[in-house]
């Protein structure tokens, strides 16, 4: 996922928060309608919108809407990140395209079948490296790890080091994961949060408006009680969009993570415990 592509999923995302917006405000009746019993329904356009409000359209319904909209565009971008993590990782066969690799020794160039069950020399995870390198990218989960491993392993010539280099390239994944999903819980904590200010603003104006006609006044109650109810609205609303978010992050986020958890055992059990210094082989 480039940053363009992000860019433009982020945009988007607002261009249908505005059309929604629209479509709330024209679409649905201002009016609750009358049932068979001859009370009146649930307040739809209220709830959702509220275009009677005075500050609309800069309302807080709008501003929830637009937040819940950038935050499926996020959840979109993660997502699409994440299927490539995936499609890569699955790519990958430490011994399969190629299923030979080059190898320059002292006594020349050698061709070397690669076959699971012998150890990697550090020449042939060199080799395999260099051919994998042009098929899975290094901005990969799966071909960062790899490039770690291998300059790791060439480095020092010791499988602890590798070992403990790649604990640490995990934890820093792991790590990253919670950052790249920042905006996204700061946006899930300001959607109930605008609700409990639109609530708060709503009561401020409805007792306003009591104070206003007096306890005296016959229209007291149908002109109060409307304003209280679209108050309340909008802590619902709010807690139902934040509950969505929220189900829609923990699912996208946990496979995440399992894509790091998968990774990083396909590297432990089929790289690092294949490993073999050269000190403990024998020279080709």
């Amino acid at each position: 996922m480039n940053i363009s592509n992000a860019v433009l999923i982020r945009i988007i995302g607002l261009i249908l928060a505005l059309l929604w917006i629209v479509l709330l405000s024209f679409a649905l009746p201002a009016e609750a309608v009358a049932l068979s019993d001859g009370s009146l329904g649930f307040k739809w356009h209220d709830f959702l919108i509220a275009t009677k409000d005075p500050m609309y359209p800069f309302n807080v319904q709008v501003f929830m809407w637009i937040a819940f909209f950038y935050c499926l565009a996020e959840l979109v971008i993660q997502w699409l990140y994440l299927s490539e993590e995936k499609l890569q990782l699955s790519l990958f066969n430490l011994y399969q395209n190629p299923n030979h690799v080059m190898v320059y020794t002292d006594q020349g160039e050698l061709q070397v079948h690669l076959d699971s069950n012998e150890v990697l020399k550090p020449e042939i995870l060199a080799a395999i490296y260099y051919a994998k390198r042009k098929i899975i990218p290094e901005q990969s989960l799966i071909g960062g790890l790899f490039k770690k491993i291998n300059h790791q392993f060439q480095s020092t010539n010791d499988v602890g080091d590798v070992y403990s280099v790649l604990n640490a390239a995990i934890d820093l994944k792991l790590h990253d994961v919670d950052l790249r999903y920042t905006v996204i819980k700061y946006l899930a904590w300001l959607i109930p949060t605008l609700g409990f200010i639109g609530t708060v603003i709503g009561i401020a104006v409805a007792l306003d408006q009591a104070g206003a006609l007096g306890t005296q006044d016959p229209e007291l109650l149908s002109k109060v009680i409307p304003l209280l109810a679209t108050a309340f609205y909008t802590t619902l609303l709010a807690l139902i969009l934040s509950a969505i978010i929220m189900i829609l992050l923990q699912l996208i986020q946990a496979s995440d993570e399992r894509v790091i958890n998968s990774a990083s055992t396909f590297c432990m059990d089929h790289i690092v415990t294949n490993l073999k210094p050269k000190s403990q082989q024998s020279l080709f």
